[in-house]
């Protein structure tokens, strides 16, 4: 039986399957030191140059080795050449009859209780969301997997694609109407029956997260890890073990808020009104933050008069909405989640109303519409 070197030699199944393939010593040492790897248990950490071939270095071996692998990348261009090409090419040339997966954030597939949602949440809409919902509402009867990338022509920053999609905040779990039938359910039972999944960085580090809580697992147990595009963890990691709380999460509130009280709450005339004095006041801290593209120490602005009016009027505005949700919880699990939500945003907040903690960070961005508030761990 030839080793993952030869496998990637001039008389290997590679170069039959590609054309233009030539061996190259580095893929091949690569391929050799991962297999190694995967074999003891150990771990092992490699930087490939330019012209390497490191996509094929480790997934030949991760193929050949009859376990249980996770690959996970920095970008979702990437995890969707290694499902779509890289992947069904290598499993093809090595005639291995392996299943494999690709297991996404929940923002990434289309949630059907939410579709629903915006479809009651009133006639205040543009012609084009209007145009890109119902491009959405037609999609959805025929996907089977839900996953927002099948629907090409609406831009990744659409406002439709927040009201049609979940995140860890507005989802429902298992109380969702529509569980039996999530699109993110479903990629998570195909990942647990799959030899070889794909995901990205961000999804790892929440299983990460969700693993140290206690409650529970995103990804399935692996015999293996393969991190591609390592250099970019410490970034991102950065973001998942702080805390950060944004303009858009309070304007999802105060949607969400409003299409849970529609579809649940009955007689709630004042909803309409605290949305709307929640939505001033992040518009008005967006504006005190300054510039667009700014990112600063907390401390840098913390202080100035505008920024002091606009945290305390944002407060009390999230606060007499958390209120309101709070006095109705009862009456539907949509409205039990956004007072939930509300009380974690509040939480959230409190982090910038004095100084950093030892051994913390606080610091802020702004893009042209809204902003982030960020408690980072140093290390």
């Amino acid at each position: 039986m030839l080793d993952v070197a030869e496998l990637l030699g001039v008389e290997g199944p590679l170069a039959r399957a590609l054309e233009g393939f030539a061996p190259r010593p580095q893929q091949q040492d690569m391929a050799r030191r991962i297999a190694a790897a995967l074999e003891s248990g150990g771990t092992l950490v490699t930087e490939a140059g330019t012209g390497t071939g490191k996509t094929l270095a480790y997934l030949v071996p991760a193929l050949r080795s009859g376990r249980k692998i996770i690959v996970s990348t920095a970008t979702k261009t990437l995890q969707e050449q290694l499902y779509h090409r890289d992947i069904p090419l290598v499993r093809k040339a090595l005639a291995a009859p392996l299943r494999y997966a690709m297991l996404k954030g929940r923002a990434n597939y289309l949630c059907r209780y939410r579709l629903q949602l915006a479809r009651q949440a009133g006639n205040d809409r543009s012609p084009r969301f209007v145009e890109q919902y119902q491009r959405i509402t037609v999609w959805a009867a025929r996907t089977e997997q839900g996953d927002i990338e099948e629907l090409s022509g609406i831009p990744d920053d659409s406002p439709v694609w927040r009201q049609v999609t979940s995140n860890g905040d507005n989802c429902l779990g298992q109380e969702c109407p529509e569980f039996s039938a999530c699109h993110v359910m479903k990629a998570r039972r195909a990942a647990q029956e799959a030899d070889l999944v794909v995901i990205n960085h961000h999804l790892l580090f929440s299983d990460m997260m969700l693993k140290e809580s206690g409650f529970g697992e995103l990804l399935p147990g692996a015999d293996g890890f393969i991190i591609d595009e390592a250099h970019q963890l410490p970034d991102i990691a950065s973001r998942f073990f702080g805390n950060a709380v944004s303009g858009n999460q309070f304007l999802e509130l105060g949607r969400d808020a409003l299409k849970a009280g529609q579809h649940e709450g009955g007689d709630m005339p004042q909803l309409p009104g605290l949305a709307l004095t929640v939505e001033q006041a992040v518009r008005a801290l967006r504006g005190a933050l300054g510039s667009d593209g700014r990112r600063a120490p907390w401390h840098a602005v913390c202080e100035e008069p505008a920024v002091r009016a606009a945290m305390r009027d944002l407060r009390g505005a999230a606060e007499h909405l958390s209120s309101a949700l709070a006095q109705v919880a009862e009456r539907g699990k949509g409205l039990e989640n956004c007072w939930q939500r509300g009380q974690l945003l509040l939480e959230r907040l409190a982090a910038f109303d004095a100084a950093s903690e030892s051994g913390r960070i606080t610091w802020f961005e702004t893009t042209r519409r809204t902003f982030v508030l960020h408690d980072t761990p140093l290390e």
